[in-house]
């Protein structure tokens, strides 16, 4: 049994391996909802108020690859329709887009059913601090998109 300073090493050790654990962590993928909601194209920009991108601001925009891996990964492990939207946004945009998915929603716009999405964006040598809004058909088509 150690005793004194000694005993203290083991438990620094594991406090640092937490802490590194913890930190090391980035947002764990993106929100997900498939609540049914009805917008048009004329609401469809009030989604920009329920997300929030804290969780990315600080991140450099030269993380996005891996970032989107993740988030994407993340999604898709979730089964079902978050699922298949993962797959709708890995085909739809190449693996290089400057974005990163932080809210994924199953909507009806317009009468049909549509994936919206909201992604961190950011210059290259900057950090993810601003918003892009996508609506996709369920085929993959561009239906709009807006940036705050």
């Amino acid at each position: 049994m150690l005793r004194g300073p000694q005993a203290l090493t083991p438990c620094l050790l594991a406090l640092a391996l937490v802490t590194a654990t913890l930190t090391g962590c980035g947002p764990k993928g993106p929100t997900y909802a498939d609540s049914g909601a009805l917008y048009t194209k004329a609401t469809l920009s009030s989604i920009f108020a329920k997300v929030d991108i804290t969780a990315y601001a600080k991140q450099p925009a030269a993380d996005v690859s891996k970032l989107r891996h993740d988030a994407l990964t993340a999604l898709g492990r979730r089964g079902g329709d978050a699922s298949k939207a993962a797959d709708l946004l890995t085909a739809t945009f190449p693996a290089k887009t400057r974005g990163v998915p932080v809210y994924v929603e199953w909507v009806t716009l317009d009468g049909k059913r549509a994936l919206v999405f909201v992604e961190a964006i950011g210059p290259i040598n900057g950090e993810l601090t601003t918003k892009r809004l996508w609506a996709l058909s369920e085929a993959g088509d561009v239906i709009f998109v807006a940036t705050k």
